[in-house]
């Protein structure tokens, strides 16, 4: 029998070319590929130098390649990735999952966060404490990042607490060697230092306290003279607190002074420019000297000019001091002039603010005073972003400032506008009143002494609080003369 091949071989042809027009379909009769994270909504956190493995839920998969995409950048091509980041910050990953006949993707969003490890501020002194045998020394030390931190204390190698502060009794005479140590998820901060029980009492070391209040002899006056200058002409100290100008290249002048003696000609040069000169939150202060000595004649006699606007008081302490030794330094007694605030009951003298260096770049300056309060000057990095508040030519780890604390007016208005008011007078930096009188004088006891002249001016940032967002209240100078010679 005859066969008819072409009829034969027609449907063969034809289904062959179906199957081989189809192989993706016939192969891949699955659905697509489907992704699923182990958070929900794919949106994970991490800290900063830490490793997050991410391993997705894979279904229909088969034959598939997978590639991660960071930055529109391919970064791994394996079936999981893992994620490290230095610096904080949002970072959106895309996962795709690539089959021979469809491609699916899935996006990711990962929060780095900065590492809180935690650090330990405590004013210790350097050759350690000194305290009276049997007599209680509570340290009360500042940690930051103290979320969830577990703490441990010991004193001569044996735990005495757990606590975040301890009290300290040595009940034998002699050196006792004291660890606090502090630990979290993201690290662990310590510090061993050294606390001396004695038999003989310790000072209060305000030495200040202890000074005559007699008037000086007044042996050391020099007349004014033609061509006596009735601006300053010396600048022995600038000693800031810190703030959010200090250090600052842009606003506040500053070209990395890292010395005493650079900060001194940086302060001088921008007064000779008449420019601001800033002293930070409280207890910073600026000395000035004169060419001849500025008489008190019972009126006003100093002349100190600041920035001060409409409920933008910022109150500088102004005090003065007699060249009673004849040296040509500011080494002897300072007296305050009082203001409107000399009797108010919130207003405290021998107050102290102690300031510690941040350990790492960019971060607030914590402080603690006499009082057991703590706060931070806040870092305000979209205003002032150096690296640090904290005066870069002051070398050691903490510093103490000491002076007469104003109560703070600061307060939010219905606004929203942070308001200063000013005080009634007495204070540089407060109003446009910038006279100011050597009759006001008064000696540490807050009781009025009697100057013929004096030879040196402080001003001193006079309040210890903070304006929301900006930021310490902290006095700026623009001018300090003897107003003598030019009413």
């Amino acid at each position: 029998m005859k066969i008819n091949t072409p009829h034969i071989l027609l449907p063969a042809i034809c289904l062959f070319l179906f199957t081989g027009c189809n192989t993706g379909r016939e192969l891949y009769n699955e659905p697509a590929p489907l992704i699923e994270f182990d958070v929900p909504e794919g949106l994970y956190t991490v800290k900063t130098g830490k490793t997050l493995t991410i391993i997705p839920q894979i279904s229909y998969d088969t034959g598939a390649s997978y590639t991660w995409e960071l930055g529109g950048k391919t970064v791994c091509t394996d079936k999981f990735f893992v994620f490290s980041a230095q610096e904080p910050g949002t970072y959106f990953l895309t996962f795709r999952v690539n089959r021979p006949d469809i491609s699916v993707s899935k996006q990711i969003r990962i929060d780095v966060l900065e590492r809180a490890v935690p650090h330990i501020f405590l004013a210790v002194p350097d050759d350690g404490y000194s305290v009276l045998k049997g007599t209680p020394l509570t340290l009360r030390p500042i940690v930051e990042n103290n979320e969830n931190a577990e703490y441990l204390w010991k004193v001569d190698q044996v735990e005495v607490s757990r606590n975040s502060t301890y009290t300290f009794n040595g009940s034998q005479e002699g050196s006792y060697d004291v660890y606090f140590g502090v630990v979290n998820e993201d690290g662990t901060d310590e510090i061993f230092f050294k606390v001396h029980a004695t038999n003989t009492p310790t000072g209060n070391g305000n030495l200040e306290n202890q000074k005559d209040t007699l008037p000086p002899s007044g042996k050391y006056y020099r007349p004014v003279k033609a061509g006596s200058n009735p601006h300053w002409s010396v600048l022995p100290e600038y000693s800031p607190a810190p703030g959010q100008f200090i250090n600052d290249e842009e606003t506040g002048g500053f070209t990395a002074e890292d010395t005493p003696e650079k900060a001194v000609i940086y302060a001088g040069k921008r007064l000779r420019q008449g420019l601001y000169i800033s002293l930070g939150a409280f207890g910073g202060y600026l000395v000035t000297g004169f060419d001849h000595s500025i008489v008190n004649d019972g009126g006003f006699n100093l002349q100190i000019t600041g920035n001060a606007h409409d409920n933008s008081s910022e109150p500088g302490i102004v005090w003065v001091m007699q060249d009673s030794n004849g040296n040509g330094l500011p080494d002897d007694t300072w007296y305050e002039l009082k203001g409107s605030e000399h009797s108010n009951s919130q207003t405290t003298r021998n107050y102290a603010v102690t300031y510690f260096r941040p350990r790492e770049p960019k971060r607030p300056v914590h402080w603690i005073d006499n009082e057991g309060n703590t706060g931070t000057i806040d870092y305000l990095g979209p205003f002032h972003s150096q690296d640090s508040y904290y005066p870069l030519w002051i070398d050691k780890d903490h510093y103490t400032l000491t002076g007469t604390r104003l109560e703070s007016r600061s307060y939010l208005s219905q606004s929203s506008s942070w308001v200063s008011p000013s005080y009634d007078w007495g204070y540089a930096d407060n109003s446009d009143q910038d006279l100011f009188r050597i009759s006001d004088a008064i000696n540490h006891n807050g009781n009025p002494i009697h100057l013929d002249f004096i030879d040196f001016v402080k001003v001193q940032t006079g309040v210890n609080g903070k304006s929301g967002w900006l930021g310490e209240i902290s006095t700026e100078i623009c001018t300090i003369c003897d107003y003598n010679l030019i009413k």
